[in-house]
């Protein structure tokens, strides 16, 4: 295969931002196949000098299993320094197999879809809400301005303040202690700062409590899982939904008209997020006889019913081994993709952390020593002496 073969494999489509990659018919058998291959679309990218969105066809397409390695690895380069967002379509079983597996190992979107339409329609969506959020950036939608939070003579929170914008993943990490929980109960309503506000969409929200936060549209999980452990999966998952059920105590009673029809779509709802998340198999199981990991799922499940425009996640990965939390991350991502749901979230995994985060703030002694992207952060003194130990 001549590199003029692939260069016409390559086609950038300039009013939808997007780069088409056809891998159509193809074998890759050997690494230097790959490395051809990639040669010329990094090449073709660099001289754009812009990110694109990238769609992918794999009709067709063998990647020999000894070449998978190179060519993920060449594939994740690509992603990380030129893509906006990539969507894959034509794929076989064993390739959807594949990258479903690797996604989980290197935390990125599957996005896999059955036809170009598909496709087209799902970057089309994403472009508008990368759109949106750009056109945000000039007010912020979720504010913490100078919070302070103290329980008798202990203090929690000093004057932390951040903005979170709309479609974030918003990291706040610290040592244990530092008042990152404290901060999430203040974010939740679940706690009322001793001083300071928190705005959200411009209004001031600092002393509604937690159901009337929850109705603003905030849902969150928590460090240790709180699930009705006698109840089935379905069941706590449809706790989820009782602030948008209608209620009429007549009609409720004997099942009957507009209550009946109620709990359908709501149902319906639920059934669509047990999907989702890959929990068909347990939707009628105790919670209580689950493993720990399913558990956790459930819990995001719950939140998720709740139609979320803030997910608020306390250590959602705590106490996972690898493979849970592989699925957890993946789901995470695929959440915030799909949905564009804003997500802030408290995680001592610093793997999981960098990788997933658009921003970070860090809080040691319930201060904020730091804030900026991962790389920022990672690379700041500050954050390493207090947060990592190091001198």
């Amino acid at each position: 295969m001549a590199d003029e073969t692939y260069q016409d494999r390559i086609t950038f489509h300039e009013p939808l931002e997007t780069m088409e990659v056809d891998f159509s018919g193809l074998t890759f058998s050997t690494n230097d196949q790959v490395n051809a291959f990639y040669d010329v679309v990094d090449t073709r990218l660099e001289a754009t000098g812009r990110r694109w969105y990238f769609l992918i066809d794999y009709t067709g397409c063998v990647i020999e299993p000894a070449v998978w390695e190179r060519f993920a690895a060449r594939g994740k380069h690509s992603n990380v320094t030129y893509s906006l967002g990539t969507v894959r379509i034509g794929a076989t079983d064993d390739t959807r197999t594949t990258i479903r597996e690797r996604s989980k190992e290197d935390r990125f979107r599957a996005n896999l879809y059955d036809n170009r339409d598909e496709a087209l329609f799902a970057i089309a969506e994403k472009r508008k809400r990368d759109e949106g959020v750009e056109a945000a950036r000039v007010e912020d939608f979720l504010r913490v301005e100078d919070v302070h939070l103290h329980f008798g003579g202990v203090r929690a929170l000093s004057g932390v303040g951040f903005s979170v914008q709309p479609g974030e993943i918003f990291s706040i990490i610290g040592p244990n202690g530092a008042g990152k929980t404290s901060m999430l109960n203040v974010i939740s309503g679940f706690y009322t700062p001793s001083r300071g506000e928190i705005l959200f969409d411009g209004v001031d929200r600092t002393k509604l409590g937690p159901e009337a936060v929850a109705r603003l549209g905030f849902a969150r999980t928590f460090q240790n899982i709180a699930l009705f452990k006698g109840m089935s999966t379905l069941d706590n998952i449809m706790t989820g939904r009782l602030l948008k059920r209608r209620s009429n105590f007549l009609y409720d009673a004997i099942y009957w008209g507009p209550s009946r029809r109620d709990e359908i779509r709501h149902r319906e709802y639920v059934e669509n997020i047990i999907d989702f998340l890959e929990i068909e198999a347990i939707r009628k199981t105790p919670v209580g006889r689950l493993p720990y990991g399913l558990q956790k799922r459930v819990e995001l499940a719950r939140a998720l019913a709740m139609e979320p425009r803030v997910l608020l996640l306390d250590e959602p990965m705590a106490g996972m081994n690898l493979e849970e939390k592989q699925d957890m991350v993946r789901f995470i991502l695929d959440v915030n993709d799909q949905w564009g749901t804003t997500m802030v979230l408290i995680e001592h995994d610093m793997g999981v952390v960098m990788d997933i985060s658009n921003y970070v703030v860090v809080l040691d002694h319930g201060e904020k020593i730091a804030e900026g992207t991962a790389d920022e952060v990672r690379a700041d003194p500050v954050v390493i002496r207090a947060y990592l130990g190091q001198s």
